[in-house]
């Protein structure tokens, strides 16, 4: 069902507002601190995830068990919609999620207990419109498709503020899942979608339609989408796993870059419903990218943004970001970061 901008002021209240009650946050932070144990009784971690390839370093290093090299298993928990990932990352379901940062500064700035700690997945916000739609321009009067206060969100916000347009002038629409959105669009019942990869792609080329913005002319190269972020239980009790957690991604980010079509094939259909010509297709548009110290202030700066759109009533703090263990890892183990830091920090 599209849930048009007139509900859009009133998420919060709708969603993590309403999961984030001070009580619920207090019991299940009690909770998130107990150790999760695998059945065979190793550590076990279980990650909230999205359906982007920014989860792809998540994904393939579940599937190919690079968690079992530092004693324990990373689970990427089912996470019905995307909205859904704050939610079970806020209230202690999972202990880390693998999260676009702006859903996370939502979370946050309502109380929950979480840090960002690394990244995963840069660039890939794709805005695909009809063929006849030109330019931000031509979307005047139109509808626009995509996830609720999502980097894919802000991203549209972002564009139409630039070019002098706001909200007002679009009818924003929003979904539920991928598929969803993808469908909506390529069936015509909306002008333009907001997409990430793999379906932005599989957008285009099936309409013939127009990529109006990919984020890097007005965010810049390398920008973040998908973050990693950790419960403060976790970072304070168990500080060496979450560096092992991110060692693992650095490993995933190597082995994805190159061997893309052997991560492709490891992840597609079980987290990708595309086509694999789609898939493969894609892979330049998202990369993977876990060393993204050099982008804090852009992420502050996105909260801005949120403001205006009311998402967002505070401040982000200092807290949010805590790139502290991404610096040690670096340190201790630079032979994972020498080989990526070329596409991580160009």
């Amino acid at each position: 069902m599209f849930r048009s901008s007139a509900s859009r002021r009133r998420f919060l209240g709708m969603s993590l507002g309403a999961a984030l009650t001070p009580a619920m946050l207090s019991v299940l932070s009690s909770c998130a601190g107990r150790t999760n144990t695998a059945a065979n009784g190793g550590r076990e971690i279980k990650f909230a995830h999205g359906a982007g390839l920014c989860n792809m370093p998540l994904f393939y290093a579940a599937e190919k068990q690079l968690f079992a090299e530092y004693g324990f298993t990373g689970t990427a928990a089912l996470t019905p919609m995307p909205a859904d990932v704050a939610v079970q990352l806020a209230t202690g379901q999972v202990e880390m999620a693998v999260i676009p940062f702006t859903n996370a500064i939502a979370a946050y700035t309502q109380g929950a207990s979480f840090q960002i700690v690394a990244g995963s997945g840069v660039e890939g916000l794709i805005i695909v419109a009809k063929p006849e739609i030109q330019s931000f321009a031509d979307l005047k009067g139109k509808k626009v498709a995509t996830f609720q206060a999502d980097t894919l969100d802000v991203v549209v916000y972002d564009y139409l503020k630039k070019e002098g347009l706001t909200y007002d002038d679009v009818e924003m629409v929003y979904l539920g899942d991928s598929t969803e959105l993808l469908n909506a669009y390529v069936a015509g019942q909306v002008d333009a979608v907001s997409h990430i990869e793999p379906y932005a792609t599989k957008a285009q080329t099936s309409t013939n339609g127009n990529i109006l913005g990919d984020g890097t002319d007005i965010y810049g190269a390398g920008y973040p989408d998908c973050v990693l972020a950790v419960r403060n239980e976790v970072i304070e009790a168990e500080p060496e796993v979450v560096k092992d957690v991110i060692r693992v991604f650095f490993e995933a980010q190597y082995q994805i870059e190159n061997g893309f079509e052997e991560a492709a094939q490891t992840t597609i259909d079980k987290y990708y419903k595309t086509d694999m010509e789609s898939l493969l297709a894609a892979a330049q548009a998202q990369p993977p990218g876990v060393d993204i110290r050099d982008k804090r202030d852009f992420m502050y700066s996105r909260a801005q943004s949120m403001k205006e759109l009311n998402y967002i009533n505070d401040e982000l703090d200092d807290n949010f970001v805590n790139f502290a263990l991404l610096e040690e890892v670096i340190a201790e183990s630079p032979e994972l970061w020498e080989r990526v830091k070329i596409k991580t920090t160009a």
